[in-house]
């Protein structure tokens, strides 16, 4: 079981979609400027990329951490008992 299961979820979600309306912004932006080329582009693609995956480490890191340990050590000793 996972403590603190929809605080993380509000955090991170709350997180993610401030990520995705900076880059909708950002994108807006610069769609108005000379400066929008596809390499332009892909440098905000780049940084939205990099952005939500280290952010999607987080969520992952925060979950196992908060994982109810007892039931997985349980489970485990189940299962030696089981095989031998």
């Amino acid at each position: 079981m996972i403590t603190q299961k929809e605080q993380v979820k509000q955090e991170k979600a709350e997180q993610l979609g401030e990520i995705i309306m900076n880059y909708i912004d950002e994108m807006d932006d610069l769609s108005d400027t000379e400066n929008f080329t596809i390499d332009s582009i892909e440098k905000k693609w780049t940084k939205l990329l990099e952005t939500t995956k280290h952010v999607y480490k987080e969520i992952n890191a925060q979950i196992i951490n908060q994982i109810n340990e007892k039931q997985i050590i349980r489970e485990k000793k189940e299962n030696m008992r089981e095989g031998g």
